[in-house]
């Protein structure tokens, strides 16, 4: 688990510049909360309390942000879709 996370990491770092910075909102929150995800803060996703757009770094992801990150990549999407977070590995807790 630890390697893939590591794995994840370095992909995002090395793409990071050609898939663009995370743009998470609190639209994205508050859907999650809607889909029925237990997301109550943007450390649902990111480490910081409170992350900034300009200042983003892929180390600033938590795991889930970063397997998200990934997803956008795999899928060749513009944005990250909160609706991916159904398929997060992981039992129900860690949805």
């Amino acid at each position: 688990m630890r390697r893939r996370l590591l794995v994840s990491m370095t992909v995002i770092t090395l793409l990071g510049s050609a898939t663009g910075p995370a743009m998470a909102s609190a639209p994205m929150l508050s859907k999650a909360k809607q889909d029925g995800l237990p997301a109550q803060s943007c450390q649902y996703c990111h480490v910081s309390k409170a992350p900034k757009k300009d200042t983003f770094k892929p180390d600033d992801l938590n795991e889930r942000g970063a397997w998200l990150e990934a997803e956008k990549t795999k899928q060749k999407a513009k944005a990250v879709d909160v609706k991916w977070l159904k398929d997060y590995p992981g039992g129900k807790e860690q949805k």
